[in-house]
């Protein structure tokens, strides 16, 4: 079971500092904005795992109505301080767990949800909860990581010891079998692989702790030695590229679907 309270402090943490290092959520979220059908807008919109607010403006010009939830109030928090009073549509902001929100059945039209959902215990809950609160014909478009995100980081460790350094994340046949379960239709599946490149070790680790991404599931209680970490960067050192640069790469899953 994942602790969804380490999640929310860890998230909430870095809350000042996660601007500045989400860039992959950026590219992310304009990505997966492609996806969204353009018309009226759309009545009520949940941003499901909202974090620091930056989809909100997005969201707003195709919006009457938006709802911001997420787990952490310190990003809550964050997020409200944001200069939104401009936006075209009011917002409701809302501490939830996207496996039981606190949303009334029937009564959304849209939910977008960027590089949360991998959060959960059982991808499917989130979809199903969603699916319950949707209006029918209502979409839910999504971005969740894939078996093969952080390779690096799991190849440089591997030789170090047995412990558990990297989340597991679902595989594309796990994925699938979660949208079946939630019933609902899917307009768009796709996959692509998205690398990140750093100058030093200390660079990617901090981009990962910087939004607050760095708590990892069932983490082993035994503390990394001086002597471990050493072995860890060395490792990560073998894979520079040709312009001198640490890879990171990250396989994303893109998903829009529709309660029938």
């Amino acid at each position: 079971m994942i602790d969804k309270n380490a999640v929310a402090r860890c998230f909430g943490k870095a809350a000042a500092s996660y601007d500045q290092h989400a860039l992959l959520q950026r590219l992310s979220s304009d990505k997966l904005l492609q996806y969204l059908p353009t018309i009226n807008p759309y009545a009520m919109t949940v941003d499901l795992g909202c974090g620091s607010g930056a989809l909100l403006p997005t969201l707003a010009e195709r919006s009457k109505k938006l709802i911001a939830v997420d787990l952490s109030f310190g990003m809550l928090a964050h997020a409200q301080v944001q200069d939104h009073h401009q936006l075209a549509a009011p917002i409701y902001w809302l501490n939830g767990d996207a496996e039981a929100l606190p949303l009334q059945s029937n009564s959304i039209d849209l939910c977008v949800s960027n590089l949360v959902l991998q959060w959960c215990d059982d991808l499917a809950t989130p979809l199903i909860e969603t699916s319950r609160c949707l209006k029918k014909g209502g979409l839910m478009l999504f971005s969740t990581l894939v078996a093969g995100s952080l390779d690096e980081l799991a190849q440089s460790w591997a030789p170090v010891n047995r412990y558990r350094h990297v989340n597991r994340f679902l595989s594309e046949g796990e994925i699938k079998a979660a949208l079946l379960k939630s019933g609902l239709s899917v307009e768009s599946f796709q996959i692509e692989t998205q690398t990140m490149h750093y100058p030093s070790v200390k660079e990617v680790m901090l981009s990962l702790k910087g939004i607050g991404a760095n708590y990892v599931h069932k983490k082993d209680a035994k503390l990394t030695t001086q002597g471990e970490l050493r072995l860890f960067k060395a490792n990560y050192e073998k894979l520079r590229d040709n312009q001198g640069l640490l890879p990171l790469s990250y396989k994303l899953a893109y998903c829009l679907l529709r309660r029938r």
